[in-house]
């Protein structure tokens, strides 16, 4: 029993002076690599199902712009409809 006793190291504490409680430091939340180990699987998909980023407001140039690939992509489309109508059609 006594070198089971010699085996333990206890901590050297100078005589007259306290140990002070062992606190666990507080998880940096600013981490988002930290807060996503914290978190259980279930919280983790509720928070990526909850962000909906939305509409986003665009220019007028950029708005112009994605109307016109929309109406030239419809022309192309009928362009092309027309192309393969006339090639069956040619025999």
């Amino acid at each position: 029993m006594e070198s089971k006793k010699k085996d333990k190291k206890a901590a050297f504490i100078p005589q007259g002076q306290e140990q002070e409680p062992l606190r666990a430091k507080q998880p940096d939340l600013k981490d988002p690599e930290v807060v996503l180990s914290l978190l259980e699987a279930d919280q983790v998909v509720a928070a990526k199902q909850g962000t909906r980023f939305g509409r986003r407001e665009l220019s007028f140039k950029v708005r112009l712009m994605l109307w016109g690939l929309r109406i030239y992509v419809a022309i192309m489309l009928v362009i092309v409809a027309v192309s393969i109508f006339r090639a069956l059609h040619a025999h």
